[in-house]
């Protein structure tokens, strides 16, 4: 099979040699590329690129040291508690879930570490994530439904202030320059719009 048939190389050129303008919200960014504004849905791009990079860089990843060990039923017992989880009182006690949760991840901690970098000590708790992309740190409020999801499958909006912004323009968009081969999906499902053309935009002025 050839690439083309997968990838959209005008996207890689346009990801290549952007102008970074601008978040709009968590999910969308604001990119201009030679006269053309698009908008970008990060989310979309930042899982293909974390999906690229687990398939590339598999059993070869960084590890991210929690800087205190968070045991792994508490994370359970929250998950549970929350509605995406799915919990009903059919499943059983959510503590039974917890302790089997707990045990099947320590069952598994060996090869977790070896292929994934997510480390987990003999107590049960959490201490180390795979390091997906340097300095950039995943949101730890999903933490609960990660884990929650990695025991029972294996058989994403942050807080307030601008540190997410910087993340995405000088982290997430840097890695986009470089690191991601963009499925050609992207140019039918909506994860790139393009909203403006600029020469366009100046005749209207000049006509105002």
């Amino acid at each position: 099979m050839e690439e083309n048939v997968f990838l959209w190389p005008g996207l890689r050129e346009m990801l290549q040699n952007h102008s970074f303008v601008g978040c709009v919200n968590p999910q969308w960014s604001l990119i201009q590329h030679h006269t053309k504004l698009y908008l970008l849905n990060t989310t979309k791009l930042s899982q293909e690129l974390f999906y690229q990079i687990l398939i590339y860089d598999f059993g070869n990843f960084g590890v991210l040291r929690l800087s205190t060990p968070a045991p792994l039923y508490d994370l359970a017992m929250m998950a549970l508690d929350m509605p995406e989880s799915g919990w009903s009182e059919e499943d059983g006690p959510k503590e039974g879930l917890a302790s089997y949760i707990v045990d099947f991840l320590k069952k598994k901690a060996e090869m977790l570490e070896d292929y994934f970098s997510l480390e987990i000590n003999q107590e049960g708790n959490l201490i180390g994530l795979p390091l997906l992309l340097d300095n950039y740190i995943p949101p730890m409020e999903g933490l609960p439904m990660f884990i929650l999801r990695l025991a029972t499958e294996a058989e994403e909006e942050g807080s307030g202030g601008s540190s997410w912004k910087w993340n995405v323009e000088h982290i997430l968009f840097k890695a986009f320059r470089t690191l991601l081969s963009p499925p050609k999906q992207f140019s039918e499902d909506g994860s790139v719009l393009q909203i403006a053309n600029l020469p366009d935009l100046y005749k209207v002025f000049e006509r105002c």
